[in-house]
């Protein structure tokens, strides 16, 4: 199906109740959504592939481009955030960008948060992207290694910028206004500054 095409499908089902919109998504765009799945008005989603288990997404959120999205149980996202990439990343010689994004189980997705799931982003089970207005960019100029993965029980704060190719371990959490250009594989520490290091190893600071 043509991009343009399923980008018109998915604003026409955005604006439907939230329990007609998994069965029009299996039906229109042949995505496989649980019928627990709770997709806010105005929320497009207009991707490759997309298996969404029960969920929670908020309004007014734009899930676009050429790539698979993977949202596991309990998934919950509030509203305005953006997961998209342009059609650029489908040329031949971009044959090698991993094009998904995996959103684990019992994450959270708040506010106004832009992810780039071009070269592939993962946030696993028990993480919240925090606050609002982070950016996570998986492509850039020289970039040889995109992904962009975040342990199991991570907390990233307001307004943080990853850089391609970061990792940050389990447990962390990660202060406001942080920009991260390097992976952290150690875990339960607390990761701030621009450039981000580690402040505090054993942190036992709370965020549930």
């Amino acid at each position: 199906m043509a991009f343009k095409l399923k980008l018109c499908i998915a604003g026409i089902i955005s604006i439907f109740p939230w329990f007609l919109k998994p069965l029009l998504y299996r039906l229109l765009l042949g995505y496989k959504v649980s019928s627990s799945a709770r997709i806010g008005f105005l929320t497009m989603i207009a991707v490759d592939k997309a298996d969404i288990a029960k969920c929670s997404i908020g309004s007014f959120n734009f899930l676009v481009g050429p790539y698979s999205l993977t949202i596991a149980e309990n998934f919950t996202m509030f509203c305005r955030n953006t997961i998209s990439v342009r059609n650029w990343v489908t040329d031949s010689k971009n044959a090698d960008y991993e094009r998904y994004c995996y959103l684990g189980k019992d994450t959270l997705v708040a506010d106004l948060h832009y992810i780039d799931p071009s070269g592939g982003f993962e946030l696993q089970e028990g993480s919240w992207l925090g606050g609002r207005g982070s950016q996570f960019w998986t492509h850039g100029a020289l970039a040889a290694n995109r992904k962009i993965t975040i342990g199991s029980n991570c907390y990233i704060g307001s307004a943080v910028r990853f850089k391609p190719g970061t990792t940050i371990g389990n447990g962390n959490i990660v202060s406001l206004g942080s920009v991260v250009t390097k992976s952290f594989a150690l875990e339960n520490a607390l990761i701030g500054g621009s450039p981000a290091t580690v402040l505090k190893e054993d942190y036992n600071g709370k965020y549930k």
